[in-house]
């Protein structure tokens, strides 16, 4: 298990974003050590993946906050598994970075997360959209959905819960696991991202929302998948 979870916790070493973030100082640890930790956390529910999504599976926001509690819970156990809210008499609002341009113009544009009143019902609606689609594609006819059509709702799913950030923080760690299940859930392989600048686009894409904006994403993954299977 130690050399499987350390082989899935590298897949994400690249992804690390701004260590000088408070929630990535756990009380008396590094930054750094909080975010191996975290991701260490992340490799273990990511290797459970495979016996939870079977063919009953059925994603939901309880589970993305299980997922989001069992990645940070020794790490921040006060806000781990739930989702924003009030503190301190304060909405808490989050506000976060995405790419926009091309590559000679590209720039950081500031995206603010779903406001916390609509959290609930917004992450209930993105698990509800997941499921319906997953089980139209499990019902159709055989032959009839493509490997493009189970990648494009996979890209959906992780792109929406990146763009309502439903927690304070680690929003990209559970997504990641969220977009693993999705396709692990429609016998599809695991996707790794080979270049973090492309992924970064891609997802910009899908924030800015015009012309199928998740199409890029999902053409990048049915891409890499069909490389995997072809090795």
């Amino acid at each position: 298990m130690a050399g499987e979870r350390h082989e899935v916790a590298d897949e994400f070493v690249r992804f690390q974003d701004n260590p000088e973030s408070p929630f990535y100082c756990a009380d008396g640890i590094s930054a750094v050590e909080t975010w191996d930790r975290s991701v260490e956390a992340m490799a273990d529910v990511l290797i459970e993946l495979p016996q939870l999504t079977t063919e009953g599976f059925w994603l939901t926001p309880e589970l993305l906050s299980d997922w989001h509690r069992r990645i940070f819970g020794e790490l921040f156990p006060e806000d781990a598994g739930r989702l924003r809210w009030r503190r301190e008499g304060e909405w808490e609002e989050v506000f976060f970075g995405g790419d926009v341009g091309t590559a000679r113009s590209r720039r950081t544009k500031e995206y603010k997360g779903t406001n916390p009143r609509k959290l609930p019902d917004r992450v209930s609606e993105i698990c509800g959209e997941f499921n319906e689609a997953r089980e139209a594609l499990l019902k159709a006819e055989a032959g009839s959905v493509s490997l493009d059509d189970g990648a494009y709702i996979a890209a959906r799913l992780y792109c929406k819960i990146l763009r309502v950030h439903p927690w304070v923080d680690g929003n990209l760690r559970v997504a990641f696991v969220a977009l693993h299940a999705s396709l692990l859930s429609l016998d599809l392989p695991r996707v790794k991202f080979r270049d973090l600048q492309e992924h970064d686009d891609l997802i910009g894409i899908a924030f800015r929302g015009n012309n199928e904006p998740y199409r890029p994403l999902a053409t990048y993954i049915a891409e890499y998948i069909r490389d995997e299977l072809q090795d």
